[in-house]
């Protein structure tokens, strides 16, 4: 018997006096110890589906017509009190980013036992430490004690999958769980989830953009566009002999060396013109570049007096319409690496320079001593567009702003030639964060970079 049950489900959105559908006539079930994956392109609809399965709509939002039931209760006829009974208790959600969906401010083992409490299971110490151990963290009276911001990402995620699964829910939505995961994280993860999956008996429902997560989990595959599900079948079948012309695409955008079931490798008609490997902050290996704009030479970036270096030693160059990629696990220096171009964290030594012919400066001063110029021609686009954007103003807001800061102007056609360059269109100007998806948030950042 299926636990999770969509019938004909249609939801819209307002924009100004107009209502826009975002999801049109879905369907599908879930049984017990199954995964649905649900894919498609950003802003198809998967999360705003996703949500639903916990009595949870955007602002703004509203359902037009059709049912969602959850081990037998239509979600959105549950009173306030049901609601909050469901969430957590019945279905719980792993968010994209477990470092946001945790309070900084109290300690590991505190918050999985709020999440205990809240819906009246034993939260002594020995259940605590059992969450902990069936999520595979190491040195589980240790975890408990330390906040968020100890743990690395990695670490974060499975805090969160533990608290989702404490209350022993009927269904586990995980939208995007391993996005800000490196390759090694995220298959231990997916492993973890998989294994969780079969022992608890739950149906999941995991959102993804990435083919390869959503063939290594899931039993079937719902694929959407344009807020419709325009194929459905077994993964093996659709990975197959894909049916819709869109899944096809969809197929065929996946770089060879990362198709389901493959071994990544970087294809040899990448545009990566050489490659650092990061691990525990140092340069493996590098090629170098002629002619170029950006220049590091034994750099060292730490985060305060005493500390272990994040970036140690590492040397490297970036030419005119070259890219450099810079890979490794988490916690081995790179996103130190890149914060540290951008300005926001100061390298304590060797060299670290910019100069593309017409503007020049030291990378090593912080945003607060570089010159306008160079300010604007070093940007940086974050990896969480969920915290880089401001809630409260709209995505032209946003995009307007740097065009004021460094030209002195910012009309409303410019800000809607940039949002059509990345795939969005003038029309999303007056849209505020909330009513994007992440892939449409990540868009608008690199609009505004």
């Amino acid at each position: 018997m299926s636990i999770v049950q969509v019938d004909r489900l249609a939801i819209s959105y307002a924009a100004g006096k107009r209502s826009v559908p975002v999801v049109r006539g879905v369907s599908f079930a879930i049984e017990a110890g199954r995964t649905l994956g649900l894919v498609g392109e950003s802003g198809s609809g998967k999360s705003t589906v996703a949500r639903t399965l916990l009595a949870h709509l955007r602002t703004g939002s509203r359902i037009e017509h059709g049912t969602v039931h959850v081990d037998g209760e239509d979600v959105f006829a549950l009173s306030p009190a049901g609601r909050r009974a469901l969430r957590g208790g019945t279905a719980s959600v792993v968010a994209q980013n477990a470092g946001q969906a945790l309070t900084p401010s109290m300690r590991v083992g505190e918050q999985i036992r709020e999440a205990l409490r809240a819906h009246g299971e034993p939260d002594g110490p020995e259940r605590v430490l059992e969450l902990v151990r069936l999520v595979r963290l190491p040195s589980p009276e240790t975890i408990v004690l330390r906040y968020p911001h100890q743990l690395s990402g990695g670490q974060q995620q499975r805090v969160a999958i533990a608290m989702a699964v404490a209350a022993r829910p009927r269904v586990l939505v995980l939208d995007e769980p391993t996005t800000a995961l490196d390759v090694v994280t995220q298959a231990a993860v997916l492993d973890l989830v998989a294994d969780l999956g079969r022992e608890l008996g739950v149906a999941v429902l995991l959102v993804s953009h990435d083919l390869g997560v959503v063939s290594a989990m899931a039993d079937e595959i719902a694929v959407m566009r344009d807020g419709e599900v325009v194929e459905h079948a077994e993964t093996a079948a659709l990975f197959a002999a894909p049916q819709h012309e869109y899944t096809r695409a969809l197929l065929a955008a996946v770089p060879d060396g990362r198709r389901p079931g493959g071994t990544d490798h970087v294809p040899e008609t990448a545009t990566v013109s050489s490659a650092v490997a990061s691990r525990a902050g140092r340069t493996v290996g590098s090629e170098p570049l002629v002619r170029p704009v950006v220049t590091a030479e034994d750099l060292v970036i730490r985060y305060g007096r005493g500390l272990p270096a994040a970036v140690d030693g590492v040397s490297f160059t970036i030419a005119p319409r070259e890219t450099l990629a810079v890979v490794g696990e988490s916690g081995s220096g790179k996103s130190t690496l890149a914060t540290a171009l951008a300005g926001l964290v100061p390298a304590e030594s060797g060299t670290f320079s910019f100069d593309d012919g017409t503007v020049s400066g030291d990378l090593r001063e912080p945003i607060a001593g570089r010159s306008p110029d160079l300010r604007r021609a070093v940007q940086l686009v974050f990896q969480n567009a969920d915290t880089s954007l401001n809630p409260r103003r709209t995505v032209g807001a946003a995009i307007a702003r740097p065009l004021q800061l460094f030209t002195g102007s910012s009309s409303r056609e410019r800000v809607g030639e940039l949002l059509s360059q990345v795939g969005l269109g003038p029309e999303f100007a007056d849209r505020l964060p909330a009513q994007l998806s992440g892939g449409q948030r990540q868009r608008v950042g690199i609009a505004r970079a």
